[in-house]
């Protein structure tokens, strides 16, 4: 991930993406943050929560909150990424998720 980070930066500067002198649009850095901070609350929540219910609900946010869709589209996402990360770690590859307390 670092590498690909890195490789990201590199090819943003060579190709000039912002020119010297523009000013920092902190709405979005604002954006980007929050991001890292729920982020950051779903990892800590994990060992209560579990890990599908806290990515459910980091999964929430990210679509109702930060894409500024419908409650109702971003509860259908949730849920179906939370089924999905059941369906596709425990059961297909036999690989256990962390359960929190509420046994899931």
């Amino acid at each position: 991930m670092v590498a690909l980070a890195l490789l990201l930066l590199v090819t943003s500067l060579a190709s000039g993406a912002a020119a010297p002198g523009t000013p920092v649009d902190w709405r979005e850095v604002g954006r980007a943050l929050a991001a890292w901070a729920v982020l950051a609350l779903c990892v800590s929540l994990l060992k209560i929560l579990g890990f599908l219910l806290a990515f459910g609900l980091f999964t929430f946010f990210l679509v109702a909150v930060m894409y500024r869709r419908p409650l109702s589209s971003a509860l259908v996402v949730s849920v179906g990424v939370s089924v999905g990360f059941y369906l596709l770690f425990p059961l297909a590859l036999n690989v256990a998720l962390p359960v929190g307390r509420l046994g899931f």
